[in-house]
């Protein structure tokens, strides 16, 4: 599988440091909706052509041309949206602008491209060769950055698209061996691996695998257990009927309040994934509680009207929750009754999940 637009920004005709004042303009008065915040991939595509229509080598066949004519399953759905968690640096001009996007949107359309190519009517030998090309490819490109980037100009726009070419590489590579670990040549890559070895780089703290809510709908999907398959009964949720950026606001101020969560075991984004999934049995993260029992207690009583299955059974059924001790939650201390307790952060909570 061919990287083509990914190449051409650090090898090909895409080349930041080539970039002038008049590029800044043209992106300032032509960045269309379409191409920032598409709602297909197919419509970032289609802009892009238009925003491109000069270099139309960047539109040749990538490799999975072949098996667009074969016929799609059941198992079809379109990735419109990260699988895994990325932090990237706003754009402050209209070129970053344009390769934060382009980037951004081109990575999510690859994703998307190889998940709806494995799951045709094809062979088990083309799909694990799809995936294995796939991984090859990404850690190719990262292994020549790696060795050329000090060849690079070293001007502020080259370094933010770099920055953002690397993050988006990695994302894309993490997000192909979590939906298709079966499919892996060896096992999946590491930190050490993509930062060490092949980006020549010091190893960060920060994860690089933290999947995000919508790859528990994906890989429900790819495994055939998705809510669509499924009767309500047979799936383990919380039955989340909320708002979500609402949700994730009250989740991040009660980690900042009354630090909810370990946060060397758990994230903010790991807890909103696992409270938002439509079933947990497919790789939900474990979520390891900082602060005291009856204060989680109490708090997932002020969520439960968000929810349809937030009681403490379902909690415990899921095996998931583990408290300040590192004892899973059950039934029993879930029941316990928070005005048995006395904690000034009660308030605190009661303050902050009124944003819900």
């Amino acid at each position: 599988m061919d990287l083509i637009l990914f190449n051409n920004i650090l090898y090909g005709n895409l080349k930041p440091w080539q970039r002038s004042e008049q590029d800044n303009k043209f992106y300032r008065q032509n960045l269309r909706p379409e191409f920032q915040k598409p709602n297909s991939n197919s419509e970032f595509y289609s802009a892009l052509k238009d925003l491109l229509n000069d270099k139309q080598n960047l539109f040749t066949d990538d490799g999975l041309d072949i098996y667009q004519t074969i016929a799609t399953t059941d198992k079809n759905t379109e990735i419109t949206e990260p699988l895994v968690q990325v932090d990237l640096k706003n754009p402050t001009s209209a070129v970053e602008r344009f390769y934060h996007y382009l980037i951004l949107n081109e990575t999510t359309r690859l994703s998307n491209r190889i998940y709806n190519t494995y799951t045709r009517d094809i062979s088990e030998v083309s799909k694990k060769g799809i995936v294995q090309d796939a991984v090859k490819s990404i850690k190719d490109l990262l292994l020549k950055i790696g060795t050329d980037n000090s060849s690079f100009p070293t001007d502020d726009l080259t370094n933010y698209v770099t920055d953002q070419l690397i993050i988006n590489l990695i994302r894309l590579l993490k997000e192909v061996e979590l939906l298709f670990p079966d499919d892996l040549f060896s096992i999946a890559s590491t930190k050490e691996e993509i930062y060490g070895e092949l980006l020549q780089q010091d190893i960060p703290d920060h994860e690089i695998a933290e999947t995000t809510a919508l790859f528990s709908t994906v890989k429900g999907m790819l495994l055939g257990v998705d809510s669509f398959k499924l009767d309500k009964d047979n799936r383990m949720s919380f039955g989340f009927k909320g708002n979500a950026d609402n949700l994730k606001t009250v989740l991040y101020a009660l980690q900042r309040e009354i630090e909810l969560l370990n946060l060397d075991k758990t994230t903010v984004e790991q807890l909103y994934t696992v409270f938002t999934s439509k079933d947990l049995t497919i790789g939900a993260p474990q979520v390891y509680i900082n602060c005291q029992s009856n204060l989680f207690n109490h708090t997932w009583r002020k969520l439960k009207s968000e929810f349809t299955n937030l009681g403490a059974k379902a909690i415990a059924d899921t095996n998931l929750f583990y408290t300040l001790n590192g004892k899973p939650f059950t039934k029993t201390n879930l029941d316990k009754k928070v005005n048995e307790y006395s904690n000034p952060l009660i308030e605190t909570i009661n303050r902050i999940t009124k944003q819900l």
